[in-house]
């Protein structure tokens, strides 16, 4: 079986999403064929420059209007159809990737993507392919729904009846198995054999602040506050790409006299270990991160959450008491008074574990493999 597996990257959720499944299909199945392209970037460089730079520039310059673009968007109007003609007249470019791979089951991570194969599967430019939609963040927007389209994976059940009831998907076609993430966030390793690796007390109360893709500087307030509220925390930070921020850091960690009790990092490719030796993660509400942390059972405090997706996001978390919602001027006595409730963070713990979706990378691929099998059958999908 060929799978190609389209990814963006507006944000760093659909690569990794991507990058997770793709680790997971070879893991079950070594001879299966799969491809992760990014979709954006294989239709031409000003369509992604301009995809990926004005989604930038839109959630961290004019977060507002980025929320007013995503709501209006969420509606039958004339904002909504330009947009998806825009996104489908590209079609054509993203059937040459298409032809090159000769996919039996493509799996589009962004919504821009799924709009295009819809439109080739509707030319019948695509027979014999099966497609899978998968949304990434806790919100079903209507832009991510298209004709033609054989199945849809969400993050979580509650996010069916909105398909159903108001964008007119057959509830057949909907799977709410969860966003993929790498196993490792699943099978969390030994507390005290990570701790002693990575130099952090394991008998401490650990903090872990995630930056995020953005690099966003409002960690650099919460870490100030909280090193400054209680001495008895342990902090690990990350600050992903920015290294303005990691510079800073330095600077203040010296400052507040924390450096025996603060881990900081830069780019990181073992998170998991991270979150696994936490009590709490202080970190930006993107659908990834989301999925990742509950994978690993780790109650969240989310902070600077823009209009849109992740403020969705947000108040699903909230609505089934994962997190708390923390702002820059309360947030670190907010923080300090949930660590200094143990039942509190026990309850919040056991609704991650509730919530978690530890299988839905292999879940995705049974899927893929059902509908490829059901093909070759000749029955419909």
């Amino acid at each position: 079986m060929k799978i190609l597996i389209f990814s963006a990257s507006t944000g760093g959720g659909h690569k990794r999403a991507a990058a997770a499944l793709e680790a997971t299909i070879h893991r079950l199945n070594p001879e299966a064929q799969v491809t992760v392209v990014d979709g954006l970037r294989a239709i031409g460089k000003v369509y992604d420059t301009t995809a990926v730079k004005g989604y930038y520039f839109l959630v961290k310059k004019a977060p507002k209007l980025y929320g007013g673009i995503y709501k209006v968007t969420d509606r039958k109007n004339i904002a909504y159809k330009a947009a998806m003609q825009i996104n489908a007249s590209k079609s054509k470019k993203l059937l040459e990737e298409i032809e090159k791979h000769d996919p039996d089951v493509i799996i589009m991570c962004h919504a821009f993507i799924t709009v295009m194969v819809s439109k080739l599967k509707k030319q019948g430019k695509l027979s014999g392919v099966r497609t899978i939609a998968l949304i990434t963040d806790y919100d079903a927007h209507r832009t991510y729904v298209a004709p033609d389209i054989d199945a849809y994976v969400l993050a979580e059940p509650q996010m069916a009846p909105k398909l159903i009831e108001e964008f007119g998907v057959d509830e057949s076609r909907i799977f709410p198995l969860g966003i993929p993430t790498f196993e490792q966030f699943s099978v969390p390793g030994v507390r005290e054999e990570i701790c002693r690796r990575e130099g952090l007390d394991p008998n401490k109360t650990t903090v872990l602040l995630m930056a995020g893709s953005f690099g966003v500087t409002g960690v650099l307030k919460f870490y100030k506050k909280l090193a400054r509220v209680n001495n008895d925390l342990q902090f690990i930070v990350i600050t992903g790409k920015n290294e303005k921020l990691y510079e800073k850091l330095q600077e203040v960690v010296a400052e507040e006299g924390a450096a025996d009790r603060t881990k900081l990092l830069y780019f990181v490719n073992n998170v998991e270990d991270y979150m696994h030796v936490s009590d709490l993660i202080v970190t930006k509400p993107g659908g990834l991160t989301i999925s990742e942390a509950l994978a690993c059972h780790l109650p969240m405090a989310i902070y600077n959450a823009y209009p849109g997706q992740e403020q969705f996001n947000v108040n699903f978390l909230l609505k089934q008491n994962a997190a708390i919602s923390v702002d820059k001027k309360t947030g670190a006595e907010e923080i300090c008074r949930l660590l200094d409730s143990p039942e509190r963070l026990e309850e919040m713990r056991e609704n991650c574990i509730r919530l978690a979706r530890p299988n839905a990378a292999e879940d995705m691929y049974k899927l893929a493999k059902k509908l490829d099998d059901e093909n070759h059958t000749g029955e419909p999908a």
